[in-house]
């Protein structure tokens, strides 16, 4: 749903200095005055774009300026549906885009104030907590504290149980996650097979099963989706990357990562593993585009399959919206840890 660009949704949702009466702007070139209808807004923490409609040598009289302005609106919401939004998002509205785009620039500015060792500290802290609850919400009964003491010796561990591989086999998909991300390459076909092989990685009776999309029809106990036979799976993992393609620069990336980690659950591509693929793999659509590493805590377990289920039958607003709600909630205890 659009929202107009008004001075009040600027003012106060998104903090942005913006008057009702916008500025005329005098500039003299060759000895000539010349006008101009102007205003600058503020996208995200510390980005400003500039808006500007030639008026010609004469000053607007008082209908001139109501045209003037709302011509002016009407530039500034196309630029924010386009760039900020997404052209064909169906599920931010542009006042929730915004805020998004603050936490994403405001994140990025956090993490580069922090010095090396308090930057290292909370991402590995960030990626623990991943581990634990990623792995808890398919059952693991590992704690935080387990898990750390795993990651610690992990070479004593190796030989160990599968809970314990689960962790060891996370963290190193987390370690080609960062070297991808480093380099900014894409989400491809060879990806996700290489993560998903290292996800499995010598777990007991699902070695066979490693990088390779499932060879049996499946069902989830409590679901009404009947999931597809197996022999669609890599046609329908086909299409997947396709809408990818096609949509990821027209969907705004928290629904683009949304949506993928949706479609990816209810093609349920592998033996085992399919939800922390995908939430492995929505992740780094988000940091792909800048979005802060985003967690699902153990505790919204059962909220958020909820919301898997309704993205099973193309329902994928309550995901998207619960996603949101993350990264707000999230940032906003960033912001109190940073205050202490």
């Amino acid at each position: 749903m659009d929202i107009p660009v008004t001075p009040t949704l600027f003012k106060v949702y998104c903090g942005y200095n913006y008057r009702d009466k916008m500025p005329i702007k005098k500039r003299k070139v060759k000895g000539k005055i010349y006008f101009y209808f102007e205003k600058n807004i503020r996208i995200g923490e510390n980005n400003w774009k500039t808006f500007s409609i030639y008026i010609g040598s004469k000053k607007p009289d008082a209908v001139q300026l109501k045209t003037l302005k709302k011509r002016l609106e009407k530039t500034i919401n196309a630029y924010l549906k386009k760039e900020i939004q997404g052209s064909k998002t169906q599920h931010i509205d542009i006042k929730t885009a915004l805020k998004l785009e603050k936490i994403r620039t405001a994140h990025k500015k956090i993490l580069v104030a922090l010095d090396k060792t308090s930057r290292e500290h909370y991402l590995k802290r960030q990626r623990e907590q991943f581990i634990t609850n990623t792995n808890a919400i398919e059952g693991s009964q590992l704690t935080l504290e387990q898990t750390k003491k795993i990651l610690g010796l992990k070479k004593q561990y190796e030989a160990q149980g599968r809970e314990e591989l689960e962790v060891i086999n996370m963290e190193k998909c987390l370690e080609l996650y960062d070297e991808l991300i480093l380099q900014k390459i894409d989400i491809d076909l060879k990806i996700i097979l290489h993560l998903h092989m290292l996800l499995l990685k010598a777990i007991p009776d699902y070695e066979g099963y490693a990088g390779v999309w499932r060879p049996v029809n499946i069902y989830i106990r409590g679901s009404k989706y009947n999931f597809p036979v197996w022999k669609d799976v890599p046609g329908l993992i086909k299409e997947l990357l396709q809408w990818y393609e096609q949509n990821k620069d027209k969907l705004h990336p928290v629904e683009l990562a949304a949506i993928f980690h949706a479609r990816l659950v209810t093609i349920h591509p592998f033996a085992d593993g399919n939800g922390r693929m995908a939430r492995l793999l929505m992740n780094y659509i988000l940091q792909l585009h800048g979005f802060p590493f985003t967690d699902i805590s153990f505790s919204k377990r059962n909220e958020y399959f909820s919301t898997q289920e309704e993205g099973h039958f193309g329902k994928y607003q309550s995901f998207v919206k619960f996603l949101v709600n993350e990264i707000k909630s999230q940032f906003t205890e960033l912001k109190k840890r940073k205050e202490r």
